[in-house]
């Protein structure tokens, strides 16, 4: 019998965390499913340990690739060798409850949908690799059956930050086959953009106020702690592309551009904090030309205007819309600080 899940699995040097994300799978309550573990050509021992899971359990299979592609490419090879009706993208250092998939499919029989969508339990780890800090995160059940209540979901899903997130869904293989959904190839950033895809014609999904799935957010390992020189182009992609997308389905509305102007302002503040980084080799001259170019840019006229709100994000959000570069520069130097210095408060505020 096909499975009716086919579990994809991209891994690349997780030897020290491999077992327990393979073992979260393996254990769960619902059974017919396959599990694609896509050695991306990885340095460590987790080859190893990925072969032995196969050789325990038919459900396990290996897929060695020949050269290392990169995540994106690791899960576009799973797409084109899955066999299952869903597809369930899931990172190879996080563990889900051992009910994920059974609660999914009770849903899918109550209401047959091309997308599941549940929640995720943040966790943060110190430098001992201890869980300092846990938050959950998710929306109330819904059953959404046209694409009109579907889109009309799409903020409050990104709110809560769920939209863009790979691996807190199932999704249907023919509707990623039939619409050629694939995973951009980018250095970051692509989980949005496939989702962004995804979304734009779907016409049914389910949401579970659920939280199985329990995302590690590692300091080493997080894209706020790595060097990515491409930083600010790739993230702006999300907001053009988000931007875009309501565009198409003429619901540009304030409540629409108030979320894409919060994002861009934090993107923005956080490029301005990465160009601070010595390996960027930008001199001052630079980093205020860089300023000034994104205040002439047509990005800039299309959602100035809605820069604002509370908190941290609003005093950000109101600098940004003053065009008071001195301010701006001061609030980055603060993060900066507070990254520098105190690498937990950063996480939380990030």
């Amino acid at each position: 019998m096909s499975p009716l899940i086919s579990v994809i699995m991209p891994v690349y040097k997780v030897e020290n965390f491999l077992a327990d994300s393979i073992n979260s799978v393996l254990n769960q309550t619902y059974d017919n499913f396959e599990l694609l573990l896509i050695d991306d050509c990885s340095p460590d021992n987790s080859p190893a340990i990925c072969d032995e899971y196969a050789q325990k359990d038919a459900r396990v299979k290996v897929i060695h690739l020949e050269q290392n592609g990169g995540v994106s490419n690791a899960r576009n090879i799973g797409i084109e060798k899955a066999t299952g009706e869903y597809v369930f993208f899931f990172d190879s250092d996080d563990i889900i409850d051992n009910n994920l998939l059974e609660l999914s499919v009770n849903s899918l029989n109550e209401n047959p949908a091309q997308v599941i969508v549940f929640g995720l339990i943040e966790e943060q780890y110190d430098k001992n690799g201890n869980i300092c800090n846990t938050l959950p995160i998710f929306c109330e059940n819904k059953q959404l059956k046209n694409s009109d209540e579907v889109r009309n979901e799409i903020v409050a899903l990104e709110n809560s930050t769920l939209y863009g997130y790979p691996w807190n869904k199932l999704y249907n293989l023919d509707y990623l086959r039939s619409h050629n959904i694939l995973f951009p190839i980018m250095r970051f950033n692509e989980d949005i953009i496939f989702n962004i895809d995804v979304f734009m014609e779907l016409e049914s999904c389910n949401i579970l106020s659920i939280t199985p799935y329990h995302y590690a957010k590692r300091i080493n390992s997080s894209t706020t702690s790595r060097f990515i020189p491409t930083y600010y182009k790739d993230i702006m992609i999300k907001i053009d592309s988000l931007y875009e997308q309501f565009e198409v389905w003429n619901m540009l509305t304030p409540e629409v551009l108030e979320m894409i102007a919060s994002r861009y302002s934090r993107y923005f503040f956080s490029a301005l904090q990465r160009n601070l980084d010595k390996r960027m080799n930008m001199s001052r001259a630079q980093r205020k030309q860089f300023f000034e170019d994104e205040l002439n840019s047509e990005r800039y006229a299309k959602l100035s205007a809605y820069l604002g709100g509370g908190g941290l994000s609003g005093v950000m959000a109101k600098a940004f819309k003053s065009k008071n570069r001195f301010l701006c520069f001061g609030i980055v130097g603060v993060i900066n600080f507070i990254k520098t210095h105190f690498p937990h408060v950063f996480e939380k505020i990030n």
